[in-house]
């Protein structure tokens, strides 16, 4: 009987326990650190889960190519139609985001856990610290099952707190894999010399990030101001091209405040009200009163992101060139990471759950064949 161990019960975890139960005899032990799965899951979306994005792309993510290799294998398709076999009824916004119709975080967890295999065993608060190889078989710190397969699915430490991240995902110092340090991506920016008058402020702008005068994204959307600095999908979303820069020096953000309405005549305005106070948010009009700026070009200096415990999503994590195509480490045969745990980061919108799935099913698809073979099927 094959013995797999899944490292973590989040979206890419929990996706893969779940096509694994409908297709293998397989015993699953599901290695969790808190107390319940999906704590991620029931975060996304505000609660609501944007399980995915209609117009998933390459370069939506930080390894474009890596991507769009995957792409050709698993699409949103795919995902959409797997949910649906599990009975998970979706809809889609005018954003091409991904929601379940009931848009209820809670949903999509329920439709993972339920009817399981009885071959599905769940371990929770149980940290893995090590993973040793016994022969053929690998053993998780003292764990009685030694396990023929390992699925590596413990996540980023986005959203912990300092204290929760100090031995994060320590046992892969016994497998010596290559890493890269883990960022805060998707996540709001202090800004330098910061208008604490703002704090509170809600407006849409079109938002620009740049280093020095070279532009490096500009999308539109809300803008939250906040007691020091600013957040926002659209502000998350620009975090993530800022965590691709090498150099992360002299970067700015450009807010033209005429989101809905770019070629209203602004100085027409000023010189029959001499005031915006009916054209843009109370505070940012108080700002104008103290500091005048150009409402097509409030600049913004970003001191740096916000830590590691306010974002969503982390850039960095085990290197992709310890992995095959299959998501198997190409120096550990058997053992397999995926979702969060890889340099995988992508916008907001379901592209970074889009990759949780996708890689699970990769991951499926493998062992479902060695299984199948095994079995002389």
């Amino acid at each position: 009987m094959t013995n797999i161990a899944v490292i973590g019960a989040g979206a890419s975890g929990l996706f893969l326990t779940k096509l694994l139960s409908e297709s293998t005899n397989a015993n699953i032990f599901v290695f969790e650190k808190n107390s319940k799965p999906g704590y991620k899951i029931k975060a996304s979306g505000g609660g609501k889960a944007n399980i995915l994005n209609t117009q998933i792309s390459g370069e939506c993510y930080n390894n474009p190519a890596f991507i769009a290799n995957l792409l050709s294998r698993v699409n949103y398709e795919t995902i959409r139609s797997e949910f649906q076999k599990m009975g998970l009824k979706m809809t889609v916004d005018e954003e091409n985001r991904v929601y379940p119709s009931t848009f209820f975080s809670q949903t999509v967890l329920d439709v993972l856990l339920y009817q399981l295999s009885e071959k599905v065993h769940f371990i929770y608060n149980y940290e893995v610290q090590h993973i040793q190889r016994e022969k053929q078989q690998y053993q998780i710190n003292d764990y009685p099952t030694r396990f023929d397969k390992v699925v590596i699915a413990s996540g980023s430490p986005a959203g912990m707190i300092g204290k929760n991240r100090k031995n994060f995902n320590l046992y892969l110092n016994d497998l010596n894999i290559i890493k890269e340090d883990f960022l805060a991506s998707l996540v709001g920016f202090k800004i330098k010399n910061y208008p604490a008058l703002l704090s509170g402020c809600r407006c849409k702008a079109i938002c620009t990030l740049y280093q020095e005068k070279t532009l490096i994204h500009q999308e539109g959307g809300e803008v939250t101001f906040k007691d020091e600095g600013i957040s926002g999908i659209v502000i998350l979303n620009l975090s993530a091209y800022y965590n691709r820069l090498k150099d992360k020096s002299r970067c700015s953000i450009h807010l033209n405040l005429m989101y809905d309405d770019n070629a209203y005549d602004v100085a027409r305005h000023w010189q029959r009200f001499h005031s915006f106070c009916g054209l843009i948010h109370p505070k940012l009009n108080r700002l104008y009163e103290q500091r005048p700026f150009d409402l097509r070009n409030l600049v913004l200096e970003i001191s740096e992101p916000y830590e590691l415990e306010f974002a969503q999503v982390c850039h960095g994590g085990i290197v992709l060139d310890e992995i095959d195509e299959d998501f198997e480490l190409k120096r550990h045969p058997n053992i397999f990471a995926i979702g969060e745990a890889l340099n995988i980061d992508g916008i907001c919108g379901g592209y970074n759950l889009f990759f949780a799935w996708a890689s699970a099913w990769v991951v499926a698809q493998k062992m479902r064949s060695c299984f199948y073979a095994a079995q002389g099927k």
